[in-house]
């Protein structure tokens, strides 16, 4: 009777998987400031855009099948358009063999970073304009929603500060305007947009991407959208994510989110993050295109006759 009174007055599970979850929040912002501290006391480490810092919290907080290296170049699947990338993460299968090398074959790849000490607005132009290229070199592939509108690996770009400073109309939204502005400029199929942006101590924002609106639906948010698109219309948008949550343990909610997508092993614990609203939730300006300028002809169909397999990953209603 004892041990049933102790147990019937102990924390429900939820409270207790809550508190859990705030206690790792901490421990992840705690980390990211003392390692950041220690990079800025380190000339050095500083000058090389505080990659360090980041790599660090990549490797701690994903799974150790997840590992991350500094400073590796894509090998692009198509076009001979090749760069620098401050953090790669490989996908647990890549040959370990090959992880040394200085050269990434793109199928290895999980995620790719940029990474900025302090962001400014040609940072951002910089990370979307590197997003669209890295992307752009990728084969496009065919069959799903998924496939087709959703990048194979996320691009992102992370920044230990910013050099916005006037309360009005404040730094994010000046960061908000500018990735809408680049959005225009440099995304020419809602794959190549730019997946993550995250500044430490402002705030996160994510790519969003649905598949199909009917053109009723559209007609509500953007008539002039709804004309040109029948009969429906894919929308894309830069969210930024509102929670109370630490930046960085928002950050790697969303980075969980992304990688679940293409590997289902990682869906429980993105769920769990999602489940307690540790991904945020938020909004931004919407872009819409034309089915035809996003999908093949037989997911078009597909798509505009409502055939749709939700509970299949590859079918979702948004990613």
């Amino acid at each position: 009777m004892a041990e049933q009174a102790a147990y019937s007055n102990a924390p429900e599970a939820n409270a207790v998987h809550h508190r859990w979850l705030r206690a790792v929040e901490q421990d992840i912002q705690q980390e990211y400031a003392r390692l950041h501290a220690e990079a800025r006391s380190d000339p050095q480490r500083a000058g090389h855009g505080g990659e360090g810092t980041w790599a660090r919290i990549l490797s701690d907080w994903l799974p150790p099948s997840y590992e991350v290296a500094t400073r590796k170049y894509i090998i692009p699947e198509e076009g001979n358009d090749t760069f620098e990338t401050d953090l790669i993460v490989f996908r647990p299968s890549y040959p370990r063999a090959l992880r040394a090398r200085e050269e990434v074959l793109a199928s290895g790849v999980a995620a790719a970073f940029s990474v900025k000490l302090t962001l400014n607005r040609d940072g951002i132009r910089d990370g979307f304009e590197r997003a669209a290229r890295t992307q752009r070199g990728v084969k496009a592939r065919i069959g799903s929603p998924r496939e087709e509108i959703s990048p194979p690996f996320p691009v992102g770009l992370l920044a230990h500060s910013h050099t916005w400073k006037r309360a009005d109309p404040g730094p994010n939204f000046g960061v908000q305007a500018i990735c809408v502005e680049m959005d225009k400029l440099y995304v020419k199929h809602p794959r190549e947009n730019l997946d993550l942006l995250c500044v430490a101590n402002l705030g996160v924002w994510c790519a969003s991407r649905i598949p199909f609106l009917p053109q009723e639906t559209v007609r509500h948010l953007d008539p002039e959208a709804a004309a040109k698109h029948s009969p429906g219309s894919v929308m894309t948008s830069i969210m930024e994510l509102n929670s109370e949550s630490p930046t960085i343990a928002v950050f790697i909610a969303a980075l969980y989110e992304r990688l679940s997508v293409a590997d289902p092993t990682l869906r429980p614990l993105a769920d769990g993050f999602k489940a307690l609203g540790d991904s945020g939730g938020g909004g931004g300006m919407p872009r819409f295109w034309g089915l035809a300028d996003v999908f093949s002809e037989n997911v078009r169909v597909a798509l505009s006759q409502g055939i749709k397999q939700l509970s299949d990953p590859n079918w979702k209603a948004f990613y």
